[in-house]
C-alpha cells in the first residue's frame, strides 16, 4: 500500500500493510490523508538501546510489529479533532486523517533513522562501515547513537552508557581547539562529523544512508559508501542489502472501530491496558495521557513553559499534575471528601474532569495552563518560584540549579500552591519570601514522607484566612515534626555537647546508633537521629553539599543547567577527602597497612574497625563536590582544599597527616590515626551541619527559635 494524496487507507477493510518507507511518508505527509498522534499519547520514552535494537531487528529481517490506528472522524466522538504531527506540534485534524493509537515509540525510532521526527533534534543514529560490532553488543552491524548531551557518542556495545570520562574530555579538548572554546554540546551534536565519534572508524549518519538508498539505488549507494575512508566493502554491501530489505518490510496496521474509538470510556480504558502491556505506563503517565485527551494543546503549552524562563523544575507529567492538583484545591466546587480535593489527581478523576460538578476545577485548570497564552498563570507562578529559590548574589541562601532539578514532585505541588494562593504571588513583599529557600532546603534534608508533608501543606494553605509568611512556615514545620513527617533536628545549643563527645572519642569506631548521641534522651524525641541520617544517607549527603558548595558549583560551571532538557554530564564528582581506597582496603592486607599496636587492638575486637570503617569514611564529613577532571586526576593523592574554603575544610594538614604521601608510602596507620580518622570526619560533619543550619536560614523557621 502506497499512501498518497489519492489513496484512501482502509477502504477495503480494517487491515493495511504499508512498507516502512510508505509509513514514514504517511507520517510526514502535509496534505491528503495524514497519520497523526492522538492527544492521549504518552511522551517518547524509548532509550538509545531500545531504538538501536529496533533498527537491528529491522536489519535482520524481523517483523516490524503491529500498530493500531483509528479514524479522526468518528460519530459520537469529538475528542479527536486535533493531533500531533511528526514534529510533535498539535494541529487541527481533517476528516480523512488517522491517528496512531499504539506504536508511537516504534514510529519515533523509525523516523529517527531517517533523520526525521521529534527525536532528530536531540539524538542521531550512525552506522560504522569500518568496524564489526563486538559480540557483547548483540548487533548485526555497528550502530551508534549520539545526543545533544553526548555529541561524540555513547559506548559502541552499550548505547545507554556514556564513554569513559577521559576519552570524552580528550575529545572535547580536541574539538574546542579546532572549533573554539564557546562551542556548546548542542552545537557539537549538530556539526560533528562521523570522524569525531569516539572509537569510530567510518561512521555515517543512518539518515544519510537511507537518503542515498532511496534516491540513488543500491549499486550507486554501495559505490558512494565504498569511497569513504576506512569503509570495508563487505560491511557496506551487506548493510545496504539488509537496509533495502528493511525499508521494504511491511508494517501491519490494524484499524480500531468506532465501538472503541468512539466511546470515550472504552477508548481510555483500552489505551491504559495497551500502555501497561508494552513499555511500563505508570499511573501518573496514564493520568496525564487522559488529560491530553481532554486538552489536546496541553503538550505544546508544557513544552513552551519548560523551554522558557522557569526551565524544567519538574518533568512534564509532574508539572501538569501539580497544576491540576492546585486547581482542584483552590476552585470553588462542592466536594465533601477532603482527600479528593487536596490529593494528587487520579486517572478516575480526570476521566470525568469535564463533568458538570467539576466545572469550577476545569475552568481554574484552563486558566492556569493558558491554552493560548504564552505567559499563563502557571508560567508566571513557576517563574516566580524559580526567582525566589535560585542562588545569586542577591539571594545568597538560594539553591543552585543542580539542586533545583532535584525537587520532589510533591514539593513542586506545594510551591505552586504557595505561588498561586498567596495574595502577592510570592513577591519580595511577602514575609515568607526570603525564607522560601530555607523551607525548601529543610524539606530536602529533613522531611521523611513527601506525600504526607504535601497533604499537610495543602490542608493549611487552602484555608480561607491563610497567609503566606515566616510564621506559617514555622507552624507547618512544627506540624511536620509533631506528626513524625519531618525529623526533629538538633539546634545550635546542642552542638557544643556533641562536639565534646566527638573530641573525647578514641580509636573505637562508634556504630550508627551510637553516633552523635550526646543530646539524645531515652523516652524523648531523638533529634540527633536526623544528624545520623543526614551524615550517612547518600541522597541527603549530595543535597547538603550541593547547597553548601553552591557558589563553587555555580562559578565553576556557569553554563551547566540541569533544569534544561540537555543530556549533559554531571561536571562534578563526590570526592572522598580521605580517599576511599585508604579506608576500604582488603582486610587480608591489614598487616601491611596498620602498625603492630593497631593490629593488636583491632584483632581484639574484630567486629569494630573492620566492619565500621566504611560507615565513618562514607559519611557527610568525608565528602565534597569536586570538578570531575580534578577528582579523577587526584586518585589516592594528598588532599588539596578548594580556594576560599569552598569545601569547608580549613585544617588540610591534619587530614593529610593520615593520608599516606608519595614520600612515605610505607607509613602504616596507628591507633591515633584511626582515632583522627573518626574525629576529623565527625567534626566536619558537625561543621557542615552547623553552616547549613545557620547560613541557610533554616534556624529562623524552626518551631523553637534558637538564640541569635
Amino acid at each position: 500500500m502506497a499512501i498518497n494524496d489519492s489513496s484512501k487507507p482502509f477502504s477495503n477493510g480494517h487491515i493495511e500493510s504499508p512498507t516502512i518507507t510508505d509509513l514514514v511518508d504517511w507520517r510526514q505527509a502535509e496534505k491528503g490523508s495524514k497519520l497523526l498522534l492522538p492527544p492521549i499519547q504518552r511522551s517518547l520514552v524509548w532509550s538509545n538501546e531500545q531504538v538501536v535494537n529496533y533498527w537491528d531487528s529491522l536489519l535482520r529481517g524481523y517483523p516490524a510489529g503491529m500498530m493500531i490506528v483509528h479514524r479522526v472522524k468518528i460519530d459520537g466522538c469529538d475528542a479527536s479533532i486535533q493531533g500531533r504531527d511528526a514534529e510533535g506540534k498539535t494541529q487541527k485534524a481533517n476528516e480523512e486523517d488517522f491517528q496512531l493509537f499504539d506504536g508511537q515509540q516504534r514510529m519515533a525510532a523509525i523516523l529517527l533513522g531517517f533523520g526525521k521526527g521529534q527525536l532528530k533534534d536531540s539524538r542521531k543514529i550512525w552506522v560504522d562501515f569500518g568496524l564489526e560490532p563486538s559480540k557483547n553488543s548483540g548487533l548485526k552491524f555497528q550502530l551508534r547513537v549520539s545526543s545533544t548531551g553526548q555529541p561524540f557518542g555513547y559506548k559502541s556495545d552499550a548505547p545507554n552508557q556514556k564513554i569513559e570520562l577521559g576519552k570524552r574530555q580528550g575529545k572535547w579538548k580536541e574539538w574546542r581547539e579546532k572549533h573554539g572554546n564557546k562551542k556548546t554540546p548542542k552545537q557539537a551534536f549538530s556539526e560533528a562529523p562521523g570522524g569525531d565519534l569516539i572509537d569510530a572508524m567510518c561512521a555515517i549518519p543512518l539518515a544519510e544512508v537511507c537518503d542515498l538508498l532511496q534516491h540513488k539505488g543500491r549499486e550507486e549507494t554501495i559505490k558512494a559508501l565504498n569511497q569513504k575512508q576506512c569503509a570495508k566493502e563487505a560491511i557496506v554491501t551487506e548493510f545496504i542489502s539488509a537496509l533495502k530489505k528493511a525499508l521494504a518490510v511491511n508494517v501491519v496496521l490494524l484499524e480500531v472501530g468506532s465501538e472503541i474509538a468512539g466511546n470515550q470510556e472504552e477508548y481510555i480504558r483500552f489505551f491504559g491496558r495497551i500502555g501497561r502491556g508494552g513499555t511500563s505506563l505508570s499511573d501518573d503517565e496514564l493520568t496525564y495521557s487522559i488529560i491530553k485527551h481532554h486538552y489536546p494543546k496541553i503538550h505544546d503549552r508544557m513544552r513552551a513553559i519548560m523551554e522558557g524562563d522557569p526551565g524544567r523544575l519538574a518533568g512534564e507529567v509532574d508539572l501538569v499534575l501539580a497544576a491540576l492538583r492546585v486547581a482542584k484545591a483552590v476552585a470553588k466546587w462542592k466536594i465533601s471528601n477532603e482527600s479528593e480535593r487536596i490529593g494528587r489527581p487520579s486517572a478516575a478523576f480526570v476521566s470525568k474532569l469535564k463533568d458538570k460538578e467539576k466545572e469550577a476545577v476545569h475552568e481554574k485548570f484552563c486558566e492556569m495552563i493558558g491554552q493560548q497564552n504564552p505567559t499563563s498563570t502557571l508560567f508566571m507562578a513557576l517563574s516566580r518560584i524559580r526567582e525566589a529559590l535560585s542562588y545569586s548574589d542577591a539571594r545568597p541562601t538560594g539553591l543552585p540549579a543542580i539542586l533545583l532539578a532535584c525537587l520532589p514532585r510533591e514539593l513542586v505541588d506545594v510551591l505552586l500552591l504557595f505561588a498561586l494562593k498567596s495574595d502577592t504571588g510570592l513577591s519580595a513583599r511577602d514575609d515568607g519570601y526570603a525564607n522560601l529557600p530555607s523551607f525548601v532546603l529543610h524539606w530536602l534534608l529533613f522531611v521523611g514522607d513527601d506525600g504526607k508533608a504535601a497533604l499537610n501543606a495543602f490542608r493549611l494553605a487552602t484555608k480561607e484566612d491563610w497567609l503566606f509568611s515566616k510564621e506559617f512556615l514555622r507552624n507547618l514545620i512544627g506540624r511536620f515534626e509533631n506528626e513524625g513527617i519531618a525529623r526533629l533536628i538538633p539546634q545550635r545549643d546542642a552542638l557544643l555537647k556533641i562536639k565534646e563527645e566527638v573530641n573525647n572519642g578514641n580509636h573505637r569506631i562508634r556504630p550508627w546508633e551510637e553516633r552523635f548521641i550526646a543530646s539524645d534522651h531515652d523516652g524523648e524525641s531523638r533529634p540527633n537521629e536526623a544528624l545520623r541520617l543526614l551524615s550517612t544517607n547518600i541522597t541527603l549527603i549530595k543535597r547538603a553539599l550541593m547547597w553548601l558548595q553552591r557558589q563553587y558549583i555555580t562559578e565553576e560551571f556557569p553554563d551547566y543547567d540541569p533544569t534544561s532538557d540537555r543530556d549533559e554530564d554531571l561536571p562534578i564528582d563526590l570526592d572522598h577527602i580521605i580517599p576511599r581506597a585508604i579506608f576500604t582496603f582488603d582486610w587480608r592486607l591489614c598487616n601491611r597497612l596498620l602498625d603492630e599496636e593497631a593490629i593488636k587492638h583491632v584483632n581484639a575486637s574484630p567486629d569494630n574497625f573492620r566492619w565500621q570503617r566504611s560507615l565513618v569514611g562514607n559519611s557527610l564529613g568525608n565528602y565534597r563536590w569536586l570538578a570531575a577532571s580534578n577528582n579523577r586526576s587526584r586518585g589516592k593523592g594528598a588532599f588539596e582544599p578548594l580556594e576560599n574554603n569552598a569545601d569547608v575544610v580549613s585544617n588540610a594538614d591534619e587530614w593529610n597527616n593520615i593520608i599516606p604521601q608519595e614520600a612515605n608510602k610505607s607509613r602504616r596507620w596507628s591507633l591515633e590515626d584511626i582515632a583522627s580518622f573518626q574525629r576529623l570526619i565527625d567534626l566536619r560533619t558537625l561543621e557542615v551541619y552547623e553552616k547549613i543550619l545557620m547560613e541557610s536560614g533554616i534556624e529562623r523557621i524552626l518551631p523553637t527559635i534558637c538564640p541569635t
